[in-house]
């Protein structure tokens, strides 16, 4: 792994190089983000892990927005973020991130793979694509897609609507399973920062994205979501924690876990996070023994003057209320759980999709009735896969399993259960915990403290970024207007329609 990412880094060191070498003046029109003479086998790794690196870092953990909407973590120094006051220029930068980076890299891949016609080199972009594409269509709704990536060609492209984006994506990752396999030809092998080149675990992530899509339009189109997951299922997603699809850093201080480069007590500055008690407290009442794992116990276990602080005992765990102004969060420091080192740990993996996400769709495919199986067997297959992810001793899952709070119960009850297992399941993958709260409501998260949206409710989109207003604006308002006419944070898209 260490060898394929310091691969990918050269490469975009000698990108740079030749961006910077000014001996013709029309390098200027050429874009160094699509460089013309550099290999799909080198675009796609760097694609997929620069698109990991955005999901799983950017518009997580700086300013960690999807860390704190599904209440994970909250803020005691720059609180903002807590009470939902969106900072426009951070539109901005995950646009041009997404766009002018993976997206990018993926176009170029794609077209040289498919120019050559190498199936097994087609299929994992096309299943990366789709996981950068649902991403950002989950946070805006209406995006460019069709005739995004043009260049020159077109810099001012059409939005295309949701449910179109879902239909081709959908599409893609059914295609993407069938092409791959020991017909398919070369795969990228050891340039591949996921699977190494195996086609069979490839075939597995489009199956389980193609069920996690699926299962995302349950409230929008329950008809073509049952239909798309019992596909997924047929067609053979995840079977172990094995199968996870993820980026394995080196933790070689050059390409390290995001989380590590951001906090202090890795390569970063930061140390403003800290757990929101909507989290802690469900872990303690769920006697999780994943707690001690993701989180440090409190350094002060009194409350002084902190604002809704319950005294705990030394050695416990203790969030804090999301939503504080500056100056009441501000003595939470000392007084709330901190990270825990395996979180930050330099060589901790981020995860694309995991097999206990996979395991929780199929539990609620099952208890709705379609696909053949036990829910509850998915259910506890769920939670074991997570703690086992984690670290938990196999004797700390059965006892957890045999909790009366935790046996499944069915029913609307089982779905609660599931959904509120899920989002413990998927720390560390905040945007697909918010995506599955505006879904179904599990966890059931009370809005934050002086809440900024104008209905004083969790945001359920992400505004569109300003320099779309000025290099695009003309589609860009035909995007807000097919879609009610508001740009504002509590504006539901397509797929959240109640």
């Amino acid at each position: 792994m260490m060898k394929r990412i310091l691969a990918i880094t050269s490469v975009g060191i000698a990108v740079a190089a030749a961006a910077c070498d000014n001996s013709n003046i029309t390098d200027v029109n050429k874009n160094p983000n699509a460089p013309e003479n550099v290999s799909a086998s080198l675009l796609f790794p760097t694609a997929a892990i620069s698109a990991t690196r955005a999901i799983r870092s950017t518009i997580e953990i700086t300013p960690s927005t999807f860390a704190h909407w599904p209440q994970y973590l909250a803020e005691y120094q720059y609180p903002e973020i807590s009470y939902y006051q969106f900072r426009p220029t951070s539109a901005d930068a995950w646009w041009t991130a997404f766009y002018a980076g993976p997206l990018q890299d993926f176009s170029q891949a794609l077209a040289q793979t498919t120019a050559a016609k190498i199936p097994n080199e087609i299929g994992p972009i096309l299943v990366m694509r789709a996981f950068t594409y649902s991403t950002m269509t989950g946070l805006w709704g209406d995006i460019p897609f069709t005739e995004a990536n043009k260049g020159a060609a077109n810099f001012t492209p059409v939005y295309d609507t949701q449910q179109a984006i879902y239909d081709s994506l959908l599409t893609n990752l059914a295609a993407a399973n069938t092409m791959m396999g020991a017909s398919g030809g070369d795969t990228y092998g050891a340039n591949d920062p996921v699977y190494a080149g195996n086609t069979a675990k490839w075939k597995r992530l489009a199956n389980s994205l193609r069920a996690r899509l699926g299962m995302n339009l349950s409230k929008v189109d329950p008809t073509r979501a049952k239909n798309e997951v019992a596909a997924a299922f047929a067609a053979g997603g995840f079977t172990a924690n094995s199968d996870n699809a993820q980026i394995t850093w080196p933790g070689d201080n050059v390409n390290d876990n995001p989380w590590y480069d951001n906090q202090k007590e890795g390569n970063g500055t930061r140390d403003d996070a800290r757990f929101s008690v909507t989290f802690i407290d469900t872990l303690k009442h769920l006697n999780d023994p994943r707690l001690p794992i993701f989180a440090r116990p409190v350094q002060d276990p009194n409350c002084g003057t902190a604002i809704g602080c319950t005294v705990v005992t030394a050695g416990s765990y203790r969030g804090m209320p999301n939503g504080l102004l500056a100056g009441d969060a501000g003595s939470w420091g000392t007084r709330s759980s901190r990270l825990g080192p395996q979180i930050f740990a330099a060589d901790q993996p981020s995860y694309i999709m995991t097999n206990a996400e996979y395991q929780f769709i199929l539990a609620e495919a099952a208890e709705r009735g379609w696909i053949a199986g036990s829910a509850a067997t998915f259910y506890q297959n769920g939670i074991r896969a997570s703690m086992q992810q984690w670290g938990v001793a196999d004797a700390d899952i059965t006892t957890y399993l045999a909790q009366p709070r935790i046996v499944y119960a069915g029913g609307t009850a089982g779905l609660a259960q599931i959904g509120v297992q899920k989002w413990i399941s998927l720390f560390t993958q905040g945007f697909e915990a918010w995506s599955e709260w505006r879904r179904t409501g599990y966890p059931n998260l009370t809005p934050a403290a002086n809440a900024k949206t104008s209905d004083g409710q969790i945001p359920r989109r992400v505004i569109y970024p300003q320099t779309e207003q000025s290099f695009n604006n003309a589609h860009l308002q035909s995007a807000i207007t097919s879609q009610g006419g508001s740009d504002a944070l509590n504006k539901r898209l397509w797929i959240d329609k109640p």
